[in-house]
């Protein structure tokens, strides 16, 4: 065995322990390996330059006075805390969007990333939720599909997309000029403009619903005063329908007008009707009507009038079907 393997194998144990949150001694490590304490300070400087440049600020190998030994210390700025991987963990369980196995995957590096003092209080917390977690019916693998389309999107080339719609016996292709990916109520979503037609809003593609895809080596071009902004759309979206750009404006006395601005990010009150609210939102496509209909008793659309017409037609519709009884 050459003189390098060992040394290798040495800097390397240390720098494990110390990403586990080991303290360092240099008197026990000289006894671990037989050799004397220069090599192991040696080892030690090795580490902090490596740790140095690899990390730019955010680690640093520094000596605790009240462990007796060598730590690495985190900039808690630059790295997420504890809490923070407590909270995004949850979030992630509640969210359902990945299969189990990319779920649990990503959950097992999160974890990884806290204090290994606090690795299993965050495993214990999140554990029930991690046992019944139940994933989407697609259960079809996204993470990698999700970043080589975001990678298409922030190159602008074209993507060919096989597409299969709910209910659909077969896919449809599609030439798309992708521009966004969102995630909503449990899905990631495409959004793109298709090639061969001139739309002024886009087309949305739920990813888990994308067969097979390509990405071709063309690019697209748009101006930049026009671009696709996802954080805008986002806004104006609800349950992902796409369509048209509509001001709409209703009435609102329901418990919770908070609920109403929190879920319509673009709204505005602009009034009051008694006890109503008068609020305008700013929505794209027709499943802002979904949610409208959610809102049951407490809610009556003003404006605009096709759009006023068309929901007393759904609500005359719903209460059709509630004329027959049944015993």
């Amino acid at each position: 065995m050459d003189d390098q393997h060992p040394k290798s194998l040495r800097v390397l144990s240390i720098y494990e322990r110390l990403r586990k949150g080991e303290a360092i001694s240099k008197k026990r490590e000289a006894e671990r390996f037989s050799v004397n304490e220069k090599t192991i300070q040696r080892d030690l400087d090795e580490l902090r330059a490596y740790i140095a440049e690899m990390f730019q600020g955010l680690m640093e190998l520094e000596y605790d006075r009240k462990k007796n030994g060598y730590v690495l210390k985190k900039d808690e700025e630059g790295w997420l805390t504890n809490k923070e991987i407590l909270v995004v963990s949850k979030i992630l369980l509640e969210s359902r969007s990945l299969p189990k196995e990319e779920m649990d995957r990503i959950l097992k590096k999160l974890i990884f990333q806290s204090h290994p003092q606090n690795q299993r209080f965050i495993q214990e917390v999140i554990q029930n939720e991690r046992f019944h977690y139940v994933p989407l019916q697609h259960n079809q693998p996204l993470i990698e599909i999700i970043w080589e389309l975001s990678s298409a999107v922030h190159t602008k080339r074209i993507v060919l997309i096989d597409y299969k719609k709910e209910g659909s016996d077969a896919p449809v292709a599609r030439k798309v000029k992708p521009v966004g990916i969102i995630f909503s109520d449990y899905y990631f979503y495409l959004i793109a403009f298709p090639e061969d037609y001139d739309f002024d809003f886009p087309t949305i593609y739920r990813i888990d619903r994308i067969v097979r895809y390509t990405i071709t080596d063309e690019h697209f071009h748009y101006d930049y005063k026009n671009r696709f902004e996802e954080g805008g759309f986002r806004k104006r979206v609800q349950f992902m329908h796409a369509g048209e750009l509509t001001k709409i404006t209703f009435r609102f006395w329901g418990s919770s007008l908070q609920a109403i601005l929190d879920r319509l990010p673009t709204v505005k009150v602009i009034g009051k009707d008694g006890d109503a609210f008068v609020i305008e939102a700013e929505v794209y496509g027709r499943g802002i009507k979904m949610w409208l209909l959610s809102q049951a008793q407490y809610l009556e659309v003003i404006k605009p009038k096709e759009f006023r017409e068309e929901m007393k037609r759904t609500i005359e519709e719903m209460l059709g079907n509630y004329r027959q009884e049944y015993v």
